[in-house]
């Protein structure tokens, strides 16, 4: 891996400006040395499955697109995505993405619980630049399938959504279910509902059944005109087995699906790793910010040594307003994670502990939350939630030579280390504006680096690679909004030591920025 921070830091010590003025340069040089090579590939705890689409494997279906989305104006505030789902024969944690069209493109990642139908929320970040309709590839991993969102000029969606359900008079067309239906069993943000609509006319919806058997499915939010499907989440607690029929009105529409819960199985024998004290292991998705809800990306994974296979229910109280709670079957024994799902608004920023409880069996899981959106820098280091919120500032150089922004935050306030550094650097003219950039763009004149300095200082690396323009993963850095005086945005990518060559690596995920420009 190709790195020059070691010997700019004997040429100009501290000056961290003119070494990153002179490192951009000198990267410019070498694009005359670009040429492909192999990046050896990663090993990943990743699931596998495919992405569902119509009987041609062309569009995905359904395909729930959310929000407004508004020429020349900066997407990436959670408002904005597409619901899709994934028919997975592994679980296990997923990427999910699309390509950029238009100034735009949708990113979401997490963990699939379960085998079978599975949702997966994929985020908008980056700026639409013109009006029209955009059609997007989404992948996962070797599947792909298409989603149409529309861009106008305006945000006349802030009306009532005129749509119509697929299937009206009958069965609802598109339908499919995920997560698991059991007599007793509580339902979670994984019990899902997909189906087809045809959206007449974008705007505000809310849609809803009878609670029939104690349970009910809803949703709610803003269609676009590219939305081809719905996803209800179920609420409530199934009184009986059997199967029951649930119905749908949009307008003059009508259409029903049946949901089928099976008899309550046997309760599983189990004890939860790190019981009674942590929860060995845990591992939490997601953003947590005082005052923003949460959602079906909010997950708390949890491991658990099953010595009798049968249904499971897991949940936390209710502390700083929000719980977690999973349910399930255990089909194996031996050792199995579980998922849990957020609900609930967290209404303080802090460290908050949740007791996770099955029967008499619990382990504690500490849950950060920030505070209101300002002046911070946090990710998770290989699963493990981390803030460089102190002296957390952006520069902005577009006055001479080449366009660079760079991120900057510490850990701690008595120390230089933990510490992290963002950069992005355009050589061949041009800002850098609200826009996704990684490090295999030098062709274009981008360059994107990471330097992640561990408590000892030592430094984990990423960055552009004149002789590997084929880094996978490729770490990203995406602005979604830049200003004279604030930046915010987003990071991930897996950084190396020894310049970037390793053997020792450390995973950023859920990278979040939001930070003054000075």
């Amino acid at each position: 891996m190709f790195k020059m921070n070691s010997w700019l830091n004997l040429l100009f010590g501290k000056n961290k400006i003119l070494m990153k003025y002179i490192a951009s340069l000198f990267l410019l040089f070498l694009t005359v040395l670009l040429f492909s090579s192999c990046q050896k590939e990663l090993s990943w705890d990743i699931s596998a499955g495919t992405l569902k689409a119509d009987p041609a494997g062309l569009n995905c279906l359904p395909a729930n697109v959310v929000g407004v989305y508004k020429a020349d104006s900066t997407l990436g505030n959670l408002t904005n995505y597409i619901d899709v789902q994934v028919d997975v024969t592994s679980p296990g944690s997923y990427t999910i993405s699309s390509d950029t069209v238009n100034g735009y493109s949708f990113r979401g990642s997490g963990d699939f619980p379960q085998l079978g139908i599975n949702t997966a929320r994929i985020y908008a970040s980056g700026r639409p630049l013109q009006t029209g309709i955009n059609t997007f590839i989404i992948t996962y991993n070797n599947s792909q399938c298409t989603v149409d969102v529309q861009v106008t000029n305006d945000t006349s969606s802030s009306g009532i959504a005129d749509f119509t359900l697929g299937g009206a008079g009958t069965t609802c067309t598109g339908f499919s279910l995920a997560g698991t239906y059991m007599q007793n069993l509580q339902m979670t943000s994984n019990n899902t509902a997909a189906v087809n609509i045809s959206v007449v006319t974008p705007g505000s919806f809310s849609l809803s059944t009878a609670t029939v058997n104690g349970v009910s499915f809803s949703a709610s939010g803003l269609l676009s005109p590219g939305t081809t499907g719905i996803t209800l989440t179920a609420t409530g607690t199934p009184a009986a087995a059997g199967t029951f029929t649930y119905a749908l009105t949009a307008g003059s529409s009508t259409c029903s699906f049946a949901v089928t819960f099976d008899p309550l199985a046997s309760p599983a024998v189990f004890t939860f790793t790190g019981s009674p004290a942590d929860c060995t292991g845990a591992v939490l998705n997601g953003n947590y910010a005082s005052g923003i809800a949460t959602n079906i990306s909010n997950t708390l994974t949890i491991f658990a040594n099953v010595t009798t296979i049968g249904s499971y229910s897991i949940t936390t109280p209710v502390v700083n307003g929000m719980s977690f709670s999973g349910t399930g079957l255990f089909t194996t024994t031996g050792a199995q994670q579980v998922v849990l799902y957020a609900n609930g608004t967290p209404s303080a920023a802090g460290a908050f502990n949740y007791d996770v409880t099955s029967g008499n069996n619990t382990c504690t899981v500490s849950v950060p939350v920030t505070g209101a959106p300002t002046d911070y820098i946090t990710c998770k280091i290989d699963g493990v939630f981390t803030t460089f919120n102190v002296n957390a500032t952006a520069g902005l150089s577009n006055a001479s030579g080449p366009s660079i922004l760079s991120i900057d935050g510490t850990a701690s306030s008595s120390s230089v280390n933990p510490s992290i550094n963002l950069q992005i650097s355009k050589s061949m003219g041009g800002s850098v504006t609200p826009a996704t950039y990684n490090v295999n763009q030098m062709a274009t004149g981008i360059t994107v680096t990471c330097d992640y300095f561990d408590v000892s200082s030592v430094d984990y690396f990423a960055g552009t690679d004149p002789a590997n323009q084929n880094q996978n993963p490729a770490f990203t850095i995406t602005v979604t909004s830049l200003t004279a005086t604030r930046c915010v945005g987003t990071f991930t990518g897996v950084v190396k030591d020894n310049n970037g060559a390793g053997p020792g690596q450390k995973n950023i995920t859920e990278g979040i920025f939001n930070v003054p420009v000075q």
